[in-house]
């Protein structure tokens, strides 16, 4: 069999070979492209899918489904890990800027917080951010952060502790008021506000702060080069005092800390920031502190384990 091209009689052999070389030249090209050009599309593509998460973490920290009102945090923990854990899982965030802004909070809430943070440290480039406040639990929370940047004008550090019991016994006798208590044991009611503490209360009391704050300093000499024992008295620090002793890697801005976040990830230095957030509260929640579960916060009789301190510093010209 045999075709004529051109004048040219071209049997069904050459054919053959004429289609063979055609392919050979096709996956020829094909390889140089795979090689040279599609590396370059697909890097070119996935540089404007990569994202850099943003997550802000202000205010006092605890549980929101213990109640909140609009004295408390809007937001509880439970919001931030959410958001901890989008950020994980999307495969497009290569790294999380975390926006602190928090004096702490209570020792449950914190570490919930700082487990989540070393889960997506462990996958992710993590940088914290201290815009005013970093302290107590809320520096606990950031300890598994890669790099810690701390505005010039924050505070950071306050490493401890505290119990705070309020006590009602005097005022309840001058109203004539006599609470009873019914009890299965003698250490049932530690720390009741309704009568005096004993030094049994006191002493147990003393042994939960002991053994909480050794797992805080446990954390912090695990993930900082502390430069100073001063660090455990529970005494917070400016920025220029933190950096010296280990506490913060650096003193910046917020666009520091997205910089360092880019550039520890390998990113480009255009690479957007996407800011996650949680779900709005409802109407109810804010106007009458209605919880997740229905519940009402009211002025609670006693405030175990807090690990925040509350000092508020301001400058007037």
């Amino acid at each position: 069999m045999e075709f004529t091209v051109g004048g040219i009689e071209i049997g069904k052999r050459e054919l053959i070979i004429i289609a063979a070389v055609f392919i050979i030249l096709l996956i020829a090209l094909a390889s140089i492209a795979a090689v040279f050009v599609l590396p370059k599309f697909f890097k070119g593509n996935l540089e404007s899918i990569n994202q850099v998460a943003l997550i802000k973490i202000e205010g006092p920290l605890a549980f929101r489904s213990s109640g909140y009102s609009i004295l408390s945090p809007l937001l509880g923990v439970e919001d931030y890990m959410e958001m901890i854990d989008r950020a994980r899982r999307d495969s497009t965030i290569k790294a999380v800027v975390l926006y602190v802004n928090s004096p702490g909070g209570s020792v449950a809430a914190s570490e919930a917080l700082y487990f989540a943070m070393e889960r997506l440290a462990r996958e992710k480039v993590v940088v914290a951010y201290v815009a005013d406040y970093g302290t107590s639990g809320a520096y606990m929370a950031m300890l598994p952060a890669h790099k810690i940047v701390a505005s010039n004008s924050s505070v950071t550090g306050a490493i401890g502790v505290y119990a705070l019991v309020i006590n009602y016994k005097g005022l309840l006798d001058k109203l004539g008021i006599e609470v009873y208590t019914f009890k299965s044991g003698k250490l049932k009611d530690v720390g009741s506000p309704f009568r005096e503490m004993t030094e049994e209360d006191v002493k147990i009391y003393e042994e939960m702060v002991a053994d909480f704050f050794e797992i805080f300093k446990t954390r912090v000499l695990k993930h900082r080069n502390i430069k100073s024992e001063e660090v455990f008295s529970g005494r917070p620090y400016t920025a220029s005092k933190a950096l010296k002793i280990g506490l913060i890697d650096e003193i910046g801005t917020y666009e520091d800390a997205v910089e360092e976040a880019r550039r520890l990830a390998g990113l480009p230095e255009k690479t957007p920031i996407k800011e996650l957030k949680p779900a709005k509260p409802r109407l109810l929640e804010l106007l009458f502190g209605l919880s997740a579960t229905g519940n009402i916060r009211v002025l609670p009789s006693q405030e175990v384990l807090a690990i925040w301190p509350p000092p508020t510093l301001a400058l007037e010209p």
